[in-house]
C-alpha cells in the first residue's frame, strides 16, 4: 500500500462525495439550534455510508453476470458516468437549476439521499473495485466521514448566487479529478 495509492483513493472518495457541497449550502441559518448544526451533517454522512454499502451489496448480487476480464472496463465506464453526472450537476448548479427548498426533516433526508447517488452508482462496481483499493474495508467509513465533513464545512455557508458559483466549481473539479482517477485506474496500478 503506497502513499500515492492512498492519496488517489482519498481523492476518489472526496470526488464521489462532492455533491454534498452544493446541496448543503445555506441549510442552517444563524437562529438555528446548535444540535441542527451537527444533525444535518450526520444525516448527510450516514446517507453517504449507507448508499455505499447498499450499492456494494446490490453489485455483489449481480456481479456474477460479468466476466472478470471486463470488470476493469466496467469500473472505468462507471467512473466516467459518475464524472459526467458531476459535470452536468455542476453546470446545472451554475445556472441555478439545482436549488432545493428544505421545509422539513424529511426534506433533509431526501436531499441527503440525492447527494449520495454518485456513491451508490460507483459502489455497484464495488465487488470488482473495492478489493483493489488500498483502503479496503475502510472505504465505507471513510465515505461516511467524507460526506459528514463536506456537509459540516458547507452547511454554515450562507446561500447567495456567488457562493453557488464557487460551490459548483468544487463539483466541476471533482468531475475532472474523477476522469483523471478513471484513467489512472485503467492504465496504472495506483488504485
Amino acid at each position: 500500500m503506497s502513499a500515492a495509492s492512498i492519496i488517489v483513493c482519498i481523492l476518489f472518495i472526496l470526488c464521489l462525495t462532492s455533491p454534498v457541497v452544493t446541496r448543503t449550502v445555506g441549510l442552517i441559518t444563524a437562529d438555528d439550534k446548535p444540535i441542527k448544526k451537527l444533525w444535518i451533517p450526520l444525516i448527510f454522512g450516514l446517507s453517504q455510508g449507507v448508499m455505499a454499502v447498499a450499492g456494494y451489496y446490490l453489485g455483489k448480487l449481480v456481479c456474477h453476470l460479468f466476466v472478470d476480464e471486463f470488470a476493469p472496463y466496467l469500473v472505468f465506464l462507471m467512473m466516467l458516468v459518475v464524472a459526467v453526472k458531476l459535470f452536468v450537476d455542476s453546470i446545472r448548479v451554475l445556472k441555478g437549476k439545482m436549488l432545493y427548498t428544505v421545509r422539513s426533516d424529511m426534506d433533509f433526508i431526501l436531499l441527503s439521499i440525492l447527494a449520495a447517488f454518485d456513491v451508490f452508482l460507483m459502489s455497484l462496481t464495488g465487488p470488482f473495485f473495492l478489493s483493489e483499493l488500498s483502503l479496503g474495508n475502510w472505504f465505507f467509513p471513510i465515505v461516511a466521514a467524507a460526506g459528514f465533513l463536506w456537509a459540516f464545512i458547507t452547511v454554515r455557508i450562507p446561500f447567495n448566487p456567488g457562493v453557488m458559483k464557487k460551490m459548483s466549481f468544487i463539483e466541476f473539479s471533482a468531475a475532472v479529478f474523477m476522469v483523471v482517477i478513471a484513467i489512472l485506474y485503467l492504465f496504472t496500478d495506483l488504485i
